[in-house]
């Protein structure tokens, strides 16, 4: 004779669609916190590569830089500087190594540092710091720092944004 079971474990279609439901919602408030955690990370470490380039330019000064004198700017371009620490940013693209920059001005006998930072990927989009004075780098403000497509400053832009309008030197001349 044939036995018949009747203690089957199986899940009724309401139980599964449960699951689904539970599950849909904690993906709804997961996933965005993710994506944001993510993109805070990568202003953090635009911010913090930001001030490794004004540190290779500081440890730079006097040697292969001279400081500016009164009513002068000293451009120091990325490729000017032994930057390996900087090989790309945070989105795995190079930084330009012609917009990527520090500007150093001179302003009651104090030496004051600008960065401009910029990363490009291979379809043209940017994101980076553009024209900051360092001490932004560390104010309650500096996530908004970084945007998404900017360009580099012109020389006049830099000139409003120190408040220096000298003549601009690059480094090595």
């Amino acid at each position: 004779m044939l036995k018949k079971v009747s203690n089957q474990h199986a899940f009724t279609l309401v139980e599964l669609l449960a699951v689904i439901v539970i599950l849909s919602i904690l993906m709804a408030i997961a996933v965005p916190n993710i994506i944001s955690t993510l993109d805070r990370n990568k202003k953090v470490t635009y911010i913090g590569d930001a001030k490794k380039l004004i540190a290779l330019a500081r440890n730079q000064l006097g040697n292969k830089i001279n400081k500016p004198g009164y009513g002068e700017l000293v451009r120091v371009n990325l490729s000017c500087l032994d930057a390996q620490d900087l090989p790309s940013d945070p989105e795995g693209n190079p930084y330009d190594e012609e917009e990527s920059f520090v500007v150093i001005v001179r302003k009651n006998e104090e030496l004051i540092y600008y960065v401009n930072l910029i990363g490009k990927s291979s379809n043209g989009k940017t994101r980076g710091i553009y024209l900051t004075e360092r001490s932004a780098l560390d104010g309650d403000r500096r996530m908004s720092l970084v945007k998404k497509n900017i360009t580099a400053p012109t020389d006049d832009a830099i000139r409003s944004t120190t408040g220096v309008s000298g003549t601009i030197r690059t480094c090595g001349s």
